[in-house]
């Protein structure tokens, strides 16, 4: 009769050796189902109940939500304001893929993966044009998987708004 640490050794490195031969975005895929969750919803602002997201956004287009870091208004249009949201996210996000059709020029989403197992997360981006003739902006980004992200989904939203700002 087999040893039940026998047993557990057998079934973690065939786990181990699925990981590998499918890979880990596709792993995880068939674990927890498409990793974009969708937009952020400002008309019923709500976070995620664990500690792995991140909220930042300009004065009064979150309200009654809890945010991470107000953000500024910006002089640029929602589409160019977009576009240079896309140029930053490529630049610090080294595993990315743009999920939303384009569509909307004044949204965009994208989900990036963690480098090691990468683990999924979205990333929504929404320029709003403001009564003042500005443009405010919603950025959110939350974790697939896992209870807590370490804070990495708002390094990385603090290292796009960083670029917008040179």
């Amino acid at each position: 009769m087999l040893s039940f640490a026998v047993v557990i050794a057998a079934i973690v490195a065939a786990a181990g050796l699925f990981l590998v031969i499918a890979g880990p975005a596709r792993t995880w895929q068939m674990i927890a189902g498409n990793p974009d969750l969708g937009w952020f919803d400002r008309s019923a602002p709500a976070r995620s109940e664990r500690p792995n997201d991140a909220l930042m956004c300009t004065p009064g287009l979150c309200d009654g939500v809890k945010v991470d870091r107000e953000l500024p208004d910006y002089s640029e249009t929602p589409e160019n304001l977009i576009g240079r949201i896309d140029e930053a996210m490529r630049a610090v996000a080294p595993y990315i893929r743009r999920v939303d059709d384009g569509g909307d020029p004044a949204r965009a989403r994208y989900i990036t993966r963690t480098p090691l197992m990468r683990f999924p997360d979205t990333n929504s981006f929404e320029a709003v044009a403001l009564e003042n003739g500005r443009t405010g902006l919603v950025a959110y980004a939350r974790a697939q998987l896992g209870y807590s992200d370490g804070g990495n989904n708002r390094k990385r939203l603090d290292a796009v708004i960083d670029r917008l700002d040179r």
